[in-house]
């Protein structure tokens, strides 16, 4: 089996960056289970910045392809339009997989607010149904950022001794690769083999999650092995296989205190900071932490551009018995983090 068994989403350019949230939910809704649920997906440091693209991914079990059911994505209802784009038939069950493209409802400005997105389901009769898997692909918009991303989905099969060729070794640039798997036996090994590299595959779940790079050129194969004679129960489901290359103008902070003393039960500390880096950073969070534990946070609300630098004061009420602490400095651009510490010490009067 090769890729064109599984179909070809989305192969872009996007100016921003990449974020992929995967969510092995296993969530059961119908009968005496529950009939309503919400499953929050992270969209970390949105800061009102807006998506190029979201697409929402979804596997369902049902005993059969008749889901009836209720979805909302940040309260609007997009149940119309999800339906599913593909079916697999087990001896037991159907697995029944959802696409949808929800770019335009999370650049609302309520959802441009927010750094999650929530998916509520809600049974509205039948026969009951288990959510298995949620995955949200978006690319935050920027100009500091480059994603190529070739999205693929489906419900490929494959059974003992199968194989599905992810990349042929021929073509293919470098690049981050993720894929979703399910098996509907615990006793298959899936392997993934990456050049010379095989990697044997967990299932802990019904369905995974598992990342890894590609170099140039090099073939990387799916396979089952052969240890489990073939039935029509026991095989791996391939859900997805998402490959990308992401580049960043990304900013790099460096500091030193240039004083630390104390006036009266207050800590001053004067601090120097300069930006090396690329880009401005989106936000920067100066912290002062104690045994793990915040005693002071501020956020910075001048720009610092690159090859800046700043000069900031701090002061904040030392709790006694406090002669040590931490200063951590914050700062994120997009969907990346980055933080410094600088160790403090003082001795009160």
């Amino acid at each position: 089996m090769s890729l064109s068994d599984l179909p070809l989403m989305l192969n872009k350019t996007f100016t921003g960056d990449l974020y992929i949230d995967f969510k092995n939910s296993e969530v059961r809704l119908g009968g005496s289970a529950n009939q309503k649920v919400t499953i929050p997906i992270g969209l970390p440091n949105r800061s009102f910045t807006p998506l190029q693209l979201a697409i929402l991914d979804m596997i369902v079990e049902s005993p059969d392809n008749k889901i009836d059911w209720k979805v909302k994505v940040n309260g609007v209802n997009v149940t119309k339009e999800f339906k599913p784009l593909f079916t697999v038939k087990t001896d037991s069950s159907v697995y029944s997989k959802f696409v949808f493209d929800v770019t335009s409802i999370l650049n609302t400005e309520e959802s441009m607010s927010r750094n999650w997105v929530n998916v509520t389901i809600k049974h509205e009769g039948g026969t009951g149904f288990t959510v298995k898997t949620l995955l949200l692909l978006s690319i935050y918009e920027s100009e500091d950022g480059k994603t190529s991303l070739e999205y693929r989905s489906g419900l490929a099969r494959l059974r003992p001794g199968e194989r599905f060729h992810i990349a042929d070794g021929q073509t293919e640039p470098y690049s981050s690769v993720r894929i979703v798997y399910g098996s509907m036996s615990k006793d298959l090994i899936p392997t993934l083999h990456i050049g010379d590299r095989v990697v044997k595959l967990n299932i802990h779940n019904d369905f995974e999650e598992y990342e890894f790079a590609r170099e140039t050129n090099q073939p990387v194969f799916l396979q089952v092995e052969e240890g489990v004679k073939s039935s029509k129960t026991k095989e791996i489901i391939l859900a997805n296989v998402i490959s990308y290359t992401s580049t960043l103008k990304a900013p790099s902070l460096v500091g030193s205190l240039d004083s630390v003393r104390l006036e009266g039960k207050d800590l001053v500390v004067d601090l120097s900071l300069k930006n090396t880096g690329e880009s401005a950073p989106d936000s920067v969070v100066y912290t002062i932490l104690h045994k793990g534990q915040a005693i002071y946070t501020s956020k910075d609300v001048e720009k610092i551009n690159p090859q800046k630098v700043v000069n900031r004061r701090i002061r904040v009420k030392i709790p006694e018995g406090v002669d040590e602490a931490t200063l951590r400095i914050i700062w994120r651009k997009l969907t990346k983090t980055w933080f410094l510490d600088l160790p403090i010490s003082f001795k009160k009067d």
